[in-house]
């Protein structure tokens, strides 16, 4: 799959912010001796699934719609935590999905390009999934664009690094064929099982993550971020736009909303013949969640 032009544009536009002409550019801030705070965002992502899967060998087309997803998900956990202490943020970011029996998420393509013979119709998939990141970011420079509520800057760029790891487990549920070839595969009755078992990898990235705040209880981010590099992956990137804006306080604990758009691409390969296994997806979608910050 190739990269569109979203991740690589968003960070340009990022990198040019931070020089534009008109801009008045700040010195890098330091980390500062007030403590750290907090932030912790359990939120929802319904994403499209789109791209191609290679499981013992076979390859099979990927698809999937919001709805499908919803319906075929058996449990799922996601959430983006954060500590920030001056110019440093720590950040989190933990992904499970858990579901079966979908009959919408796999189709056979009619040729194997890595094991002979025609594949039989995909019946149902299981799949169940790990994305867990963890990083560092580092404010590098704050700049006003407006004076709408009296504060000092109220537009900062972070740049950000850190490591995303991966765990897979596809399972695929495929008609006997009169050409199939089954090895590598398990039979259960008139059915082939193309199992991937646990398949596991770790993508470095880096990327910038641009703030602006119109008003005291409203904030856009945007972030982008590109990795992979062959180390872990051939190429993965992400791009995350969300508005937030406040909801109430209480005590300590201040809660916010936020809605947006994430898009998570991944093109990975191990393997050969019966034993390759290729995930090259695109997911993307509206997210939505609560941010308690204290």
């Amino acid at each position: 799959m190739r990269v569109p032009a979203l991740a690589s544009a968003a960070l340009i536009v990022f990198s040019c912010a931070a020089g534009a002409d008109g801009y008045q550019v700040g010195s890098p801030i330091k980390p500062g001796p007030t403590g750290w705070k907090f932030q912790f965002t359990p939120y929802g992502w319904t994403p499209w699934i789109d791209g191609d899967a290679t499981i013992r060998g076979r390859d099979f087309r990927v698809s999937e719609t919001p709805v499908e997803a919803v319906e075929s998900l058996d449990f799922a956990w996601m959430s983006y935590m954060q500590a920030r202490r001056g110019a440093v943020t720590l950040f989190s970011d933990v992904i499970y999905v858990d579901a079966g029996d979908s009959d919408s998420f796999a189709t056979s393509k009619t040729l194997s390009r890595h094991v002979g013979g025609t594949l039989g119709a995909a019946l149902s998939a299981d799949y169940r999934f790990w994305i867990v990141e963890a990083g560092a970011m580092y404010e590098t420079n704050r700049w006003r664009l407006g004076n709408n509520f009296g504060a000092e800057t109220d537009t900062w760029l972070e740049m950000l690094g850190g490591g995303r790891y991966w765990h897979q487990d596809l399972e695929v549920d495929v008609a006997l064929a009169g050409t199939l070839n089954v090895d590598g595969l398990v039979i259960s009755g008139s059915r082939a099982l193309a199992r991937s078992g646990g398949v596991d990898w770790i993508d470095p990235f880096i990327g910038l993550r641009l703030h602006y705040k119109p008003t005291a209880g409203e904030e856009f981010i945007v972030r982008g971020d590109i990795g992979g590099f062959g180390l872990g992956s051939q190429f993965s990137w992400q791009a995350i736009a969300t508005y937030n804006w406040f909801l109430f306080h209480h005590e300590s604990l201040t809660v916010d909303g936020y809605a947006g758009w994430k898009a998570l691409s991944v093109d990975y390969d191990e393997g050969t013949g019966v034993d390759r296994y290729e995930f090259d997806v695109l997911q993307q979608g509206p997210v939505i969640g609560l941010t308690g910050r204290f």
